[in-house]
């Protein structure tokens, strides 16, 4: 991928012109276009944005938090398991202890596979949110012709007495008097 070409940074000396930024956004969407731009970076502390990085970078503590309901309800199946088994006097058997062990080797599975898939839904989430965010243009850069000051105020009011009073009259004078003092 390439740099963009083309464009001035607003330190640019171009001859003749001034470099002015134009604003796309209002103050609140550009309020909102750096607050997303920070919590892409991490700096919405607690947040979302934050919660969605530390799950794409595979935080265990944010896994323990998505998965508490998960384990949650293993629990609960376990506590049927025994229920049942306890009810039939076959707590000690190897029918109560497949059982577990098959509960247990299913829950793993099911955890492996929902963290892949919370961990791969918050890159999605993350890289979708940066591209919309890379593709804004918060400003616009123009190029402004540089004013003379006085000489253009002059020029344009002898223009206008010129062409009031022969045909631009006026604008020949400013430029005879732009060049006779301003070189």
């Amino acid at each position: 991928m390439s740099a963009p070409t083309g464009t001035a940074s607003p330190s640019s000396n171009i001859s003749g012109y001034k470099l002015k930024q134009v604003s796309n956004f209002t103050p609140e969407m550009q309020n909102l276009f750096k607050m997303l731009l920070g919590g892409t970076q991490g700096g919405l502390g607690g947040g979302g944005l934050d919660w969605l990085s530390k799950l794409a970078g595979g935080d265990e503590a944010s896994f323990q938090q998505a998965e508490a309901p998960m384990h949650n309800a293993f629990n609960q199946k376990l506590g049927d398991i025994g229920s049942r088994f306890a009810n039939m006097g076959a707590v000690d058997s190897s029918a109560f202890q497949n059982a577990t062990s098959g509960a247990a080797s299913q829950f793993g599975q099911e955890l492996g596979a929902n963290r892949i898939n919370l961990q791969q839904g918050a890159l999605d989430r993350l890289l979708g949110l940066s591209q919309n965010l890379l593709s804004q243009r918060p400003h616009e850069n123009i190029l402004q012709p540089k004013s003379n000051g006085f000489m253009d105020f002059l020029g344009s009011i002898l223009g206008a007495a010129g062409g009031k009073f022969g045909g631009g009259l006026g604008g020949g004078a400013a430029d005879f008097l732009s060049k006779k003092f301003f070189g």
